[in-house]
């Protein structure tokens, strides 16, 4: 589908270009040429209208008027829907290749992130950039946590995670952290 997409596009974009240039360098030429065409048009359906019974005519514009939004549908679901997993490659030294689901590295750093002291939950959203990642971490911690030092644990533990333990490229991490209420103190 790719590959169809970037010929229709390409064509539609060249076809604009020519247009383009032509109704700026010769404007009286350019549109003589598209009167001509919609004269050509209309009076090919004049003549089609005449010679085929109403009914069938009509039946035909019906026809071309399902087939295309059928066509325009299908196109458009295509060109819509979900886009692939995105992954990224890991090459070995040995010269192999993996890929790696931006999910499946959410889901190892959100357990080794949780296994923290003072992390009560935390929420990895992974982007792939190329042959390297993005991490943002969201995480709720116990409201004494020390804030500077429990981001710079979690940072160096996600680069860790990444580049040493899954061999891939870290572009930044971000670190967003919550506290979780204090408890309520009982009087009494």
């Amino acid at each position: 589908m790719a590959f169809f997409n970037r010929v229709v596009t390409t064509l539609v974009i060249v076809l604009l270009w020519v247009g383009a240039i032509l109704l700026a360098a010769v404007p009286d030429i350019a549109l003589a040429w598209a009167r001509q065409g919609l004269d050509w048009i209309e009076q090919s359906l004049a003549r089609a209208a005449v010679m085929e019974p109403s009914w069938l005519f009509g039946a035909l514009r019906a026809g071309v008027i399902v087939l295309a939004t059928l066509l325009a549908l299908l196109l458009l679901r295509w060109e819509l829907r979900r886009k692939h997993t995105p992954v990224v490659k890991v090459r070995t030294a040995s010269g192999g290749e993996a890929s790696v689901t931006a999910d499946s590295i959410a889901r190892r750093l959100a357990w080794h992130v949780d296994q923290l002291a003072d992390v009560i939950s935390v929420v990895p959203q992974v982007r792939t950039r190329g042959s390297a990642v993005d991490v943002q971490l969201d995480l709720q911690t116990s409201p004494d946590v020390d804030i500077p030092m429990k981001t710079e644990e979690v940072i160096a533990l996600t680069r860790d995670v990444v580049q040493t333990q899954m061999g891939l490229q870290v572009n930044k991490v971000k670190v967003n952290i919550e506290h979780a209420p204090y408890p309520s103190a009982r009087l009494g």
